[in-house]
């Protein structure tokens, strides 16, 4: 049964990867991201994938989008947010002074920029929405774990 709702989901990852936003890597812009943040709703590149892997699960669960089971919910949480929505939510108040890094970066510089961004949360607007403030705001961590997803 998990098989072949991994296999109904893969349409659905085509659809999604045709959004010319997630396309790119959300925090570097690289070209072809093939990771994703299933509760932050983002693709990443696999430099920043790592990076996500270490803020912890409760901050980014990370997980490849083509060799890890997902689960209904994950994709939808996706398809819902993706790197567009995502941005315009994490980095609606950048300061003038702080750059987004570039695939060429160092780790270092990507890490800082990725931990203000998600971690300590430092270029969320104060203005947005309830609804925008919260990508998890009607499930928990929990939810994102496949625990309950049989491999055959």
């Amino acid at each position: 049964m998990a098989q072949a709702e991994q296999v109904k989901f893969k349409k659905r990852w085509i659809d999604m990867f045709k959004l010319p936003a997630n396309q790119r890597c959300v925090d570097c812009n690289r070209s072809g991201p093939r990771w994703a943040s299933a509760n932050l709703g983002v693709f990443v590149c696999i430099e920043c994938s790592g990076i996500h892997r270490n803020l912890g699960v409760h901050i980014s669960f990370v997980r490849s989008v083509t060799l890890d089971y997902w689960t209904e919910l994950q994709v939808a949480n996706m398809e819902t947010w993706g790197n567009e929505t995502a941005n315009n939510y994490y980095e609606a108040n950048i300061p003038s002074h702080v750059r987004k890094p570039n695939e060429g970066d160092s780790v270092k510089t990507k890490e800082k920029y990725i931990r203000d961004k998600y971690e300590h949360k430092r270029y969320v607007a104060a203005s947005l929405s309830t609804h925008q403030q919260s990508p998890l705001l009607c499930t928990s961590l929990l939810d994102f774990t496949d625990d309950d997803v049989t491999i055959t």
